[in-house]
């Protein structure tokens, strides 16, 4: 087995090959907001609910890294967007394959955001990035966002995905949209694994579950479900939530709880002593 699939295995895990894994790369972009200011305790709270992956950019993973066991994905994202800048509306390259690497990282992701501008040029470095990678034996997930008005179309996302796979991604994370039947067919279109993209954090948890549970059902390889993870009031309880619905398996509660929580595929909670 190569290195690039012993990568690609531990970021699908399990004989279902899904993914669960938490972004916590939002701070470039929003700063040290409320859920991510405490890197150590979203990190540990995520991992005890059963998250699979997480997706860190390289000065968070050097924080947290300590805290990762072996079996959990480490995503490195080497492009960033600068929220303080006029210009933050796409992401820049930040740091390279070789830094991903020197992080013993599972993979890489870049994220194109379609209308916002400077799409050519991210297209180019994108491949340029696989290509390297592939040197590497690292897989490379590629975010790929259909333009704003469009965010929840069908036919856009379907587009914005195989554009992705064209260039040779391992994985695309991309919006669902609404849809089982239509999403079907957006994986089907795609070729390469699909994770669905959280996005704002609405609804509260049994919205989250609602997508989850809408996203297996139309052929997914999971989610990477960001402010809906860290924005709740309890991270951990989605997390655990989440991983029921992709795995069908409960998480075993960290030792030392007062009590163990599990949320069920169908939002409704359980509650027992330690």
């Amino acid at each position: 087995m190569t290195g690039k699939q012993r990568r690609m295995r531990r970021l699908l895990a399990g004989p279902e090959k899904r993914c669960l894994m938490v972004p916590l790369d939002h701070g470039p972009w929003l700063g040290p907001v409320s859920g991510i200011d405490r890197p150590r305790k979203i990190v540990a709270s995520a991992i005890a609910g059963g998250a699979t992956a997480l997706l860190l950019t390289p000065g968070f993973l050097r924080e947290v890294s300590d805290l990762i066991p072996p079996e959990v994905g480490v995503v490195l994202r080497v492009s960033v967007s600068a929220g303080l800048s006029t210009e933050a509306r796409q992401e820049v390259p930040a740091v390279t394959a070789t830094t991903a690497v020197r992080f013993d990282a599972d993979a890489v992701a870049v994220s194109i955001f379609f209308g916002r501008g400077g799409e050519p040029y991210l297209m180019q470095w994108l491949g340029e990035l696989i290509e390297q990678c592939g040197g590497l034996g690292l897989p490379v997930v590629a975010e790929m966002m259909p333009p704003p008005e469009f965010s929840y179309a069908p036919e856009q996302i379907a587009h914005a995905a195989r554009i992705g796979m064209e260039l040779g991604a391992d994985i695309v994370k991309t919006n669902y949209c609404g849809n089982v039947a239509a999403f079907q067919q957006v994986v089907a279109a795609t070729a390469v694994p699909i994770i669905v993209a959280g996005g704002p954090s609405t609804g509260g948890a049994d919205n989250a579950f609602e997508v989850a549970r809408d996203a297996m059902a139309a052929g997914a390889a999971g989610v990477a479900f960001g402010r809906r993870v860290w924005q709740a009031a309890d991270p951990e309880r989605v997390v655990r939530g989440l991983h029921e619905i992709l795995f069908n398996t409960a998480v075993t509660p960290p030792i030392g709880c007062i009590a163990s929580t599990v949320v069920k595929g169908d939002g409704s909670w359980t509650t027992s002593p330690s």
